[in-house]
């Protein structure tokens, strides 16, 4: 008999890359997998998408406070706005019981053989259901839980320290996106092995490509990929476009709002580079490889505003280097070991505009001296890929 999978996320569970290509994969491995996560509009509560079923809760915690407390219940009679403000005082520190009871008893009754909880608010939930079960579970940590942007307040930080070593403690296996990650981690998770699987892109064809969509030929590509949004980095290149040669031009690849696309449109319209900035529409996580092949350079500009973005390992670095994209990235710990690695890009503080202009005008003259040869490229494969991160990731289920 197949063995069953409960994966447990805190989103509808199909927009998250990293989960729907860990859920795919132990599907067609041959495991039964049950993705439990949060319903929203435009979703199912309910559905299955191949071979995997899905079942989506509404996750409401100001309403199920009110439900839980007598005491903020009150406080609803006499003053609603008082309440909502005591009772996004209390959620940092209830949401994880909150989140837990939502789904707890459903993800019991499908009586899976392992749980694979990804993120800390599903952790709790995870190891109170494995108990019941006794069965062994997983967490994955997707990032530093006590080193979130923003910021945490001191005693919200230590409970969630407190909270991640109390439910991970009984973990069978705790997975994360970074070595330094993995090593802070260590830290506060004792006597833990900590196994780390990279952000590593699936590929798959595509008819599309960055180039003929932009509709250039003998152009240079600054290419951004991810979540479009002031304080990324963008608007720093399009302020520096009018300095650069007229045949370079910016675009970028991944969601956006449209308020965020407003601001930066209206930027490049007040510098008169509107014809060189393009926001070119979302990509399906599988083909973001092949469709940015055609750019010149890869612009990775995380600010390391936490721990959490020092030690970051984002999945456009693998995008990039996977598509032989040369990168100019800002100085980031572990990036910077990867692209020292394979001598595919530059690392900079990519605050400092002078530098900026210098190393985007340098690596477009230069760009064959950071297209990756064969040799390296297969070195990058064999410890990067996605097939190499499923290897690791099958040999803890099989162990489990």
């Amino acid at each position: 008999m197949s063995k069953k999978i409960a994966y447990i996320v805190s989103n509808p569970g199909v927009n998250d890359a990293r989960v729907i290509k860990m859920a795919k994969a132990a599907a067609n491995k041959g495991y039964k997998v049950h993705l439990f996560g949060v319903f929203k509009p435009g979703f199912e509560y309910y559905e299955e998408i191949g071979n995997i079923t899905i079942s989506r809760f509404e996750w409401k915690p100001l309403n199920l406070l009110l439900e839980k407390s007598l005491f903020l219940s009150l406080i609803n009679k006499i003053n609603k706005k008082l309440f909502v403000y005591f009772g996004k005082k209390f959620l940092p520190y209830v949401k994880y019981n909150l989140f837990a009871n939502i789904m707890i008893d459903e993800i019991i009754k499908s009586k899976p053989d392992i749980i694979h909880a990804h993120d800390l608010i599903c952790l709790p939930l995870a190891a109170k259901a494995a108990k019941e079960l006794n069965i062994p579970y997983i967490y994955d940590a997707h990032e530093l839980e006590i080193h979130r942007n923003p910021p945490l307040p001191i005693l919200q930080k230590l409970y969630v320290k407190s909270l991640e070593k109390k439910y991970s403690q009984n973990a069978s296996y705790i997975i994360t996106v970074g070595k330094y990650v993995a090593k802070e981690l260590s830290k506060h998770l004792k006597n833990k092995k900590i196994e780390v699987i990279y952000n590593s892109p699936e590929i798959s064809p595509t008819r599309h490509n960055i180039r003929k969509d932009l509709n250039v030929d003998n152009k240079k590509i600054i290419l951004y990929v991810g979540k479009v949004a002031v304080g990324r980095g963008i608007e720093d290149v399009i302020k520096i476009l009018p300095t650069l040669p007229d045949d370079v031009i910016f675009a970028t690849v991944g969601p956006v709002d449209k308020k965020q696309k407003e601001i930066l449109e209206k930027m490049a319209k007040k510098l008169n580079v509107s014809d060189r900035f393009t926001i070119l529409p979302q990509v399906n996580y599988n083909q973001v490889v092949e469709y940015i092949k055609g750019a010149d350079l890869g612009l990775i500009s995380v600010q390391p505003v936490t721990l959490s973005y020092q030690y970051s390992m984002p999945n456009k670095l693998f995008e990039l280097s996977f598509a032989n994209v040369p990168i100019l990235s800002n100085d980031l710990d572990e990036i910077k070991e990867f692209i020292n690695e394979h001598k595919n890009g530059e690392v900079i503080d990519i605050n400092d505009s002078i530098k900026l202009k210098y190393f985007i005008s340098k690596m477009l003259k230069l760009k064959d001296k950071y297209i990756m040869d064969d040799s390296t490229y297969k070195k990058l494969y064999e410890k990067y890929s996605w097939d190499t991160q499923l290897n690791k990731l099958f040999n803890i289920y099989e162990q489990l």
